[in-house]
């Protein structure tokens, strides 16, 4: 297997978050299994729900099968059988043509989509490096060609797609804090095993072992890299705090003063600071040149579990299992506010991007605060009676979640409104999932039915700040562009981000920066972007921000963001990717990747075959095709012009010594 994103793809399967766009529900289609498999179910149920990558299938998981439906339609397509278990857990490999299935009998299933036939089965019966207890969660990798599976045998395992084989097997209890340097390229371990007290540091890129920093007497259970990256912060339960070289792997210092255990470490955003929380109840601020103790901040009556910096890096949030969360003035250390509310013990604290709005989690219930006035805005409290389902819209204005047993609950996040109860099902609802394009939300329950709900979108009131250059609510790669074609102007004007009087690069690395500062940032590369950069151009700015002298921490991760850039620029292999829209009517895009400069064809067969039509795209530098005027288009005619039928047809991919094959669907 590729281990390019290896660490990535385990640390998403470990946290996965189901995204819900700001919605209103409205009726849902109600899709009953047919009356003999209601019986066969019998007195059981319907676990994990999940959409194919196309929108157009959905897998339904139960204890006797897994049921395929047309997504669209609501139609039975097929039920798949063969584990002697309930099975647990479904997910669609990134083609859509391979379907993986983790069952109670301890087995991992691969499916043909296309047939409905089994591929093959990853058992632990038959071999001593599978699971020995049921399956609970299964997960491709972005490439398909591995896949994540989670068990209640508490481990994880890696298995190759292709060949069926066991790649490698991790105990979830060994590891208890992770976290990915600034470039994204080193991941820093904390151990938790018996025995263990090391910190390890792997290469992301190929999964390999850089080295492993030892020095800590007892667990390690929290670790956090400086902004630049250069040194990795670890709190362990031996009372000391370590501050270590990442380059040598060296200990810079050890930082003693904490009487209990230390369980949460952060560095401030300027990377002079580090902030620690402790089992004595105190927060130790300190000086990361020196190693000395800035200030102790007190007021917590129990552990510190968590804490972190405002954005500007003034304000530090503390978080304690005493269910009391605290604002601190850093450079002071004077408690801003106390904020009481939790009536179980404060686990989670995190600033909103903006700093506008802090986030603090309990086992009971959230809290959402108002930074600026320092004054809660709402609770959202989980009923007595929910599960643990929910799903988040992508711009984190919308939450639902399961509510009492046989409800689903939309809460708006900015008012705390109940937006809406969901009623229907008969029976407790155990799951909820959403169509990729987030206009449907699909709910699973023990009644043997599936529910889907149709999602009208409302969109937000866009933010205005500075690096928003065309005021659309979001920052990205328009808006860098914008700048770009703005260099050189003096005067007024809304490119000039830092307002010194002329666009320059300092203006665009500061929007660069901020992509992932804005509310609803997008990923770097989105092949909806309708402006296209090219390697050179990137590569010329980055160059030039790098020549200038600026340490502002704003300015550090735009230069950040433009590596990141120039990266998605660079494909590491040449790729076809999945037309869109799909299904289409009467015109669709078709994108891909090119790693080596190569003659392009894209040719278009039908169902039988036959071709339909060739587009010659010429010979193309290396680079990504994704946007509407990078991409091939297809206007859905043949090569006289006419337009052609209904149907399922497939398009193939020609570049170089690269060929590849993917089907897509006319829908008149």
């Amino acid at each position: 297997m590729k281990n390019k994103n290896f660490f990535i793809f385990l640390i998403l399967f470990l946290v996965s978050i189901f995204y819900l766009p700001n919605a209103f529900a409205q009726n849902p289609t109600r899709w009953s299994l047919p009356e003999g498999a209601k019986a066969r179910l019998g007195k059981g149920s319907i676990g994990n729900i999940a959409y194919s990558p196309d929108g157009m299938l959905l897998a339904v998981a139960s204890s006797i099968g897994i049921w395929i439906y047309d997504a669209e339609t609501g139609e039975e397509l097929d039920l798949l059988t063969g584990h002697t278990g309930g099975v647990h857990s479904v997910s669609f490999s990134p083609d859509g043509n391979a379907l993986a299935t983790g069952s109670g009998d301890t087995n991992v299933r691969l499916w043909d989509v296309n047939t409905g036939g089994p591929l093959r089965t990853l058992t632990g019966h038959t071999t001593l490096t599978g699971h020995t207890m049921p399956v609970n969660s299964v997960s491709f990798s972005p490439d398909g060609n591995a896949l994540a599976t989670g068990s209640w045998d508490d481990t994880i395992r890696l298995w190759d797609v292709n060949t069926g084989i066991h790649l490698r097997t991790f105990k979830l209890w060994r590891v208890h804090s992770v976290a990915f340097s600034p470039d994204g390229n080193t991941l820093a371990t904390g151990s938790s095993g018996s025995g263990d007290t090391n910190v390890r540091l792997w290469d992301v890129n190929t999964g390999n072992p850089l080295r492993t920093l030892t020095g800590h007497t007892n667990r390690v259970n929290s670790v956090a890299f400086s902004p630049d990256g250069n040194t990795l912060a670890t709190g362990s339960y031996d009372n000391t705090v370590r501050l270590w070289d990442v380059n040598t792997g060296s200990i810079l210092r050890t930082l003693i003063g904490h009487t209990g255990g230390v369980l949460s470490v952060a560095f401030r955003p300027d990377g002079q600071t580090l902030a620690t929380g402790s089992y004595d109840n105190t927060v130790r601020l300190w000086g990361v040149n020196t190693g000395s103790i800035l200030r102790t901040l007190t007021g917590h009556t129990d552990r510190v579990n968590s804490l972190a910096f405002r954005p500007d890096g003034n304000t530090l949030a503390t978080g304690s299992w005493d269910g009391i969360v605290w604002l601190w003035d850093v450079n002071t250390g004077n408690p801003l506010r106390t904020f009481i509310g939790h009536t179980g013990g404060v686990l989670s604290v995190v600033f909103s991007p903006d700093g506008n709005t802090l986030a603090t989690g309990s086992r009971k219930d959230v809290w959402l605060w108002d930074v600026g006035s320092r004054e809660p805005l709402r609770t959202l409290t989980r009923d007595t009676g929910t599960s643990d389902s929910v799903a988040f819209s992508p711009n984190g204005n919308t939450l639902a979640a399961t509510g009492s047993r046989k409800d689903v609950w939309l809460w708006d996040v900015n008012t705390g409104e109940n937006l809406r109860t969901l009623t229907g099902h008969t029976d407790e609802v155990d799951s909820v999932a959403f169509s990729p394009d987030g206009n449907t939300l699909a709910t699973g329950s023990r009644d043997g039915t599936v529910l889907l709900w149709e999602i009208t979108p409302t969109a937000p009131e866009p933010e205005s700040i500075s690096e928003d250059v065309n005021r659309d609510g979001i920052v990205n790669i328009i808006d860098l562009t914008l700048v770009a074609s703005n260099f050189g102007k003096k005067g007024e004007n809304a490119a000039d981000v830092n307002g010194d009087g002329i666009v320059n690069i300092i203006d665009l690395t500061l929007v660069a920066g901020a992509f992932g500062d804005a509310a609803a940032a997008p990923e770097v590369w989105s092949r909806d972007l309708e402006i296209a950069l090219s390697r050179d151009q990137v590569q010329q700015w980055l160059t030039q921000a790098r020549q200038i002298n600026v340490t502002d921490p704003a300015f550090q991760r735009g230069l950040l963001m433009l590596e990141q850039l120039l990266a998605t620029l660079i494909p590491k292999a040449t790729r076809l990717l999945p037309n869109y829209p799909n299904p289409f009517n009467p015109e669709t895009w078709i994108p891909y990747q090119l790693a080596e400069p190569a003659d392009v064809t894209v040719s278009i067969y039908s169902a039988d075959g036959k071709l339909i039509r060739t587009l010659a795209l010429g010979n193309l530098p290396v680079g990504i095709y994704e946007s509407r005027n990078r991409a091939a288009y297809w206007n859905g005619r043949n090569e006289f012009g006419e337009s052609i039928a209904s149907g399922i047809y497939f398009y193939t991919l020609t570049a170089g010594d690269f060929i590849a094959t993917r089907k897509m669907l006319i829908r008149k």
